[in-house]
């Protein structure tokens, strides 16, 4: 039956599925070309590694369906790996659970704590995942601490501005917030201030600190000393935190690390977070592997379920050994930033310094699991 389905398999990119006698799905893979990759694992099974044998073993049926490109395929694995995680793949152990930071599309816009299995794109700006539950609310004590943003859950707009049904709130008379909702502030310097935010999660502390400068010798120019205050406190507390952060380059250039270790059924994904030459995030990532001896492969899998949980992609991702398809990878998050992205494989230098730093951490916490 499995020697006629094959037979009927086209020769094109896309995405294949084997099943148990349960009709449970076990497996699923991508292919450049579907019928040469599905007809590989039932030819010349006797140099099959063991672990191989035995998933061939329980293949009792098997399905597919076409893609228009190896992109597409690429992306399309990877959800559904997430959706059934079957037996014999890798995949993200706790994807469930995985907080992000949203900024809200709003006239005034809210920033928030959320939990999302599945990130679609839409007209909100996500940054994330954050594995780190404690440094994600550092994160957000300290933006609240630098800005006057709103906390409320309100839908804001003029027309609940006019009809005058919600009051400003404490925050308002302790000067933690500037009032949007009795429109005490005009939404495009609101919008200004979610810009600084933005910059400032993307690691653009600078930016923000000489934006602050300005607006705190402004309001000193005008006399106005209140205004002056807040903003020299809020120089403060972004100083205070840009100090815990750990310098690693001159070249204050975006880039991610990514290295994997495993041992038996489980593993560790670790992801460094560079942005402008400092490290602003360290996230683990817990695996459900099958083989770890195929580090590979495990890689590339880790390297593809992250890379679609996250909008927050740089210009150069290191990783500690080269994966198949590698130059797909580097198109398809390019296509996904509009900008050019690079995936190297570090062998000396200061980048090299960075992956063994990377690969510690993965080894230290696979310990502890």
């Amino acid at each position: 039956m499995l020697k006629n389905k094959i037979k009927n398999i086209p020769k094109s990119p896309g995405i294949y599925f084997f099943r148990d006698k349960k009709n449970k799905i076990i497996y699923i893979g991508k292919a450049k070309i579907l019928r040469n990759r599905v007809s590989s694992y039932f030819n010349k099974l006797v140099n099959r590694d063991h672990k191989t044998k035995v998933m061939v073993k329980n293949i009792f049926d098997l399905d597919w369906f076409v893609t228009e490109s190896e992109t597409e395929a690429l992306l399309a694995e990877a959800n559904l790996i997430k959706e059934h995680k079957p037996r014999y793949n890798v995949f993200l152990k706790d994807d469930k659970t995985f907080p992000y930071i949203r900024i809200t599309k709003e006239l005034y816009p809210r920033v928030e704590i959320i939990r999302n299995k599945n990130l679609n794109k839409d007209n909100h700006t996500y940054f994330g995942p954050y594995t780190d539950t404690g440094h994600l609310r550092n994160i957000l004590k300290i933006i609240h601490k630098i800005f006057p943003l709103r906390t409320c859950t309100f839908t804001i707009d003029e027309k609940l501005i006019k009809s005058e049904t919600v009051k400003v709130c404490l925050d308002f008379h302790i000067k933690r917030c500037d009032g949007p909702c009795e429109g005490f502030v005009k939404p495009q310097k609101y919008g200004e201030m979610i810009q600084q935010i933005k910059r400032f999660l993307r690691g653009r502390n600078k930016e923000v600190k000489e934006n602050l400068l300005k607006l705190m010798q402004c309001a000193s120019k005008q006399q106005n000393y209140e205004d002056a205050t807040r903003y020299r406190d809020q120089l403060f507390a972004i100083d205070s935190f840009i100090k815990k952060q750990k310098k690693t380059s001159q070249d204050f250039k975006d880039r991610d690390v990514l290295t994997i270790s495993s041992e038996n059924n489980y593993g560790i994904g670790f992801v460094i977070r560079i942005r402008n030459g400092h490290i602003i995030g360290r996230e683990k990532f817990i695996l459900k592997i099958y083989d770890s001896e195929k580090v590979k492969y495990n890689l590339s899998h880790f390297f593809v379920q992250y890379y679609t949980s996250t909008y927050d992609i740089p210009s150069e991702i290191l990783i500690q050994e080269s994966i198949d398809g590698l130059r797909d990878y580097e198109k398809w998050l390019s296509s996904v930033v509009d900008k050019r992205v690079k995936i190297s494989i570090p062998s000396k230098g200061k980048k090299i310094k960075f992956i063994k730093m990377a690969k510690k951490n993965s080894d230290l916490l696979l310990n502890e699991i």
